[in-house]
């Protein structure tokens, strides 16, 4: 049964619509304006949203932004006057699905929910697809991976997500994400290891305005950003001892209290952790404890190094392509040599470290197909950025920045620190370009 929001204010056109939609089959739920449909979008995702464009108390454009911000794939139908026609074209410019004018013609309506509920069906078949098409790789161990990550994308199952940095574990969490009834719902990713330690509890459950010295306002932590959500926390190994006493406390309780604060609030989330360290040693050495990791470790996945599947470099290697291709807009392809020599390297940084290296090759190359000699030195290339013909003419000094930061990051095979060091600038003064050029992908955060 499909669960329809339909928000009218005239009781006659609601009661009317809601029979002829419930007779169809559907559920509804129903609201007479703007400020009740904003409240109920914000408790639940619908399969699909009838609103009708003049409101009392603002207008059917507020409700389909606020659907789209919510849930992209849920399609929203407007109903209008002809007085207001123009209005609902620019509506579905923007995104509705479709308008209806008024008085609503009933079978017209029947056929634009039907079409509607079909089309969400197939955008949110394509974006579920999608992310676990981002997992590249045919070998039994990516197999494997998507499987289970089908297998149980389903529950509320806390999943513990292990590999070596760079071998895609946020792309784990991300299919993990699309593919759960969570999806549309918020999804926060925090980087356990780029907080400060000072700030860790702050960041985490939020604090009231005066906790501390620089607390000027309430602020939510990411527990509460992700209430109703997903809640992704990446190098779990790296969490303080007393931070993880409060991570327990709040995965079992399914509560929190802000810095600063008695007042208990209820959260509801689904906890993804991921990992690039040997949990079981950290307990066993005192730097995890053993409570905590029971807790997290319900349902492990272990994603193979690239070492251990050198049957999907080549595949990795053409999605890249297409990638930068896209990106650049260029029309470069690799040579059958450059395929065959990355295949033979052992790829100590996985994923990461081949995308950062053939995307500093293909910055780097001046002739398609891209051959050996653009490579960076240590895999067999030349490696050496020539800015006099190694680049387009007409870039931006920040262009020209981009490229090369991203060069150097390819040399240090991924190392940000290693990068940083040789482009004899700070660490985080790294990550803020990186960020500021959109090159982190929401992998990693920067601690102001």
């Amino acid at each position: 049964m499909r669960t329809i929001l339909l928000i009218d204010d005239h009781a006659a056109i609601r009661e009317t619509l809601t029979e002829v939609l419930a007779d169809a089959g559907h559920s509804i739920v129903a609201a007479e304006n703007q400020t009740h449909a904003l409240a109920k979008l914000a408790e639940r995702d619908f399969d699909l949203v009838l609103t009708d464009l003049m409101l009392p108390d603002g207008s059917g454009m507020e409700i389909l932004a606020q659907s789209q911000k919510n849930s992209p794939t849920t399609p929203v139908v407007m109903i209008t006057g002809h007085g207001s026609i123009s209005n609902a074209v620019e509506a579905t410019r923007l995104g509705a699905f479709d308008y209806l004018t008024k008085p609503v013609d009933l079978n017209k309506l029947r056929v634009t929910v039907r079409n509607a509920l079909r089309l969400g069906e197939l955008e949110q078949k394509v974006e579920r697809g999608s992310a676990l098409d981002a997992l590249v790789g045919q070998s039994p161990a990516v197999v494997a991976v998507k499987e289970l990550v089908k297998q149980v994308a389903h529950s509320d199952v806390t999943v513990l997500i292990e590999g070596e940095s760079g071998t895609g574990k946020e792309l784990v969490a991300n299919a993990l994400q699309a593919q759960s009834p969570r999806a549309g719902k918020p999804f926060i990713k925090v980087n356990v290891a780029a907080l400060s330690r000072e700030l860790v509890e702050s960041e985490l459950f939020g604090h009231e305005k005066g906790a501390f010295s620089g607390a000027i306002r309430q602020r939510k932590g990411r527990f509460e950003m992700a209430d109703g959500g997903t809640l992704f926390l990446d190098e779990i190994g790296e969490m303080p001892l007393d931070m993880q006493v409060k991570l327990l406390r709040v995965l079992q309780e399914r509560e929190l209290e802000r810095v600063g604060s008695s007042e208990t609030l209820p959260v509801d989330i689904r906890l993804l952790c991921a990992t690039n360290r040997d949990l079981r040693q950290l307990v066993a050495d005192g730097k995890f404890r053993e409570d905590l990791f029971y807790r997290i470790n319900v349902l492990p996945i272990k994603i193979p190094p690239l070492r251990e599947r050198p049957g999907d470099i080549e595949l990795l290697a053409l999605h890249f392509l297409q990638k930068f291709n896209a990106r650049y807009g260029l029309n470069k392809e690799w040579s059958k040599e450059l395929l065959a020599r990355l295949t033979a390297c052992p790829w100590r940084g996985n994923v990461r470290e081949l995308e950062n290296t053939l995307e500093g090759t293909f910055v780097r190359a001046t002739e398609t197909p891209v051959g050996i000699k653009f490579l960076p030195p240590e895999i067999g290339g030349s490696g050496a950025l020539k800015i006099d013909g190694g680049l387009p003419a007409g870039l931006t000094l920040d262009e020209v920045e981009k490229r090369y930061l991203l060069s150097e990051l390819s040399r240090a095979g991924g190392n940000k620190s290693k990068a940083a060091k040789s482009l004899n600038i700070g660490i985080k003064t790294l990550y803020r370009k990186l960020e500021a050029y959109g090159e982190l992908d929401g992998e990693e955060e920067i601690n102001n």
